[in-house]
């Protein structure tokens, strides 16, 4: 019986704020921040074993999600109603950076992130000492994280940016908690920045959903209202 690989992800979810998603429209840069920065404590005092092992003045790390959106990745991730995420196309940034290698003082890694157990955290020797950066504890396993990983010779910054053209870019979702109309008026915005005219972009619907909402409507036997102002308001 033939045996089948795992498919490889072709999209990559980066979970960011709005301002800085504004940016890197605006600028066609992605910001690789500052892992100090992480929530993960687990995850920074492994990248700073790292950096120490390597011997890096300046460490960047990004992470995003190669699944599909979930609850955590909006609240955890991309900071809840001040959120945003973009869905890169994997097969363009990949080579870009392999191309992108400037030196020898200069790396560039990528990678799909492995879980670990426990039992196997404590199995861990020097040896494994350059796969750090890609190494998380089993719990967030769901995740399904997909990390870069920059290292320089110049002193640590708040962050580094790379090369994110317009059309590296497979679409661009808000947050589920903004109200409709922001929603509108934010698309609104982003359509007026030069290039972005023809990129998707839309709110997600995870925690409401227009199928769910019809199907509501269905059964209380309702006519949905999405939007609602004051002088509306006695009219219902």
């Amino acid at each position: 019986m033939p045996t089948t690989s795992k498919k490889k992800r072709v999209r990559i979810r980066r979970y960011i704020s709005i301002p800085a998603m504004i940016d890197t429209l605006r600028r066609q840069k992605l910001a690789i921040p500052n892992p100090e920065n992480w929530d993960d404590r687990n995850d920074q005092l492994f990248m700073r074993l790292y950096k120490d092992h390597r011997e890096a003045k300046g460490l960047y790390g990004m992470c995003a999600a190669l699944c599909g959106e979930t609850y955590h990745h909006w609240k955890i991730f991309a900071g809840g109603a001040s959120g945003a995420c973009l869905v890169l196309k994997r097969r363009l940034l990949e080579p870009y950076l392999d191309r992108s290698q400037p030196g020898p003082k200069t790396k560039i890694r990528y990678a799909e992130v492995d879980y670990l157990k426990l039992e196997e955290v404590k199995e861990l020797s020097p040896d494994e000492i350059n796969d750090l950066p890609f190494l998380k504890r089993y719990g967030f396993k769901d995740e399904n994280e997909y990390r870069i990983v920059i290292e320089t010779d110049t002193d640590q910054q708040p962050a580094i940016f790379i090369d994110c053209p317009h059309d590296w870019i497979d679409a661009v979702y808000l947050n589920p908690w903004l109200y409709e109309n922001q929603a509108k008026s934010l698309i609104e915005t982003i359509r007026q920045i030069p290039g972005c005219q023809k990129i998707k972009i839309k709110r997600s619907q995870l925690i409401n959903s227009t199928t769910w909402r019809e199907a509501a409507d269905r059964i209380a036997q309702k006519t949905h209202h999405p939007t609602l102002t004051l002088a509306e308001a006695d009219k219902q």
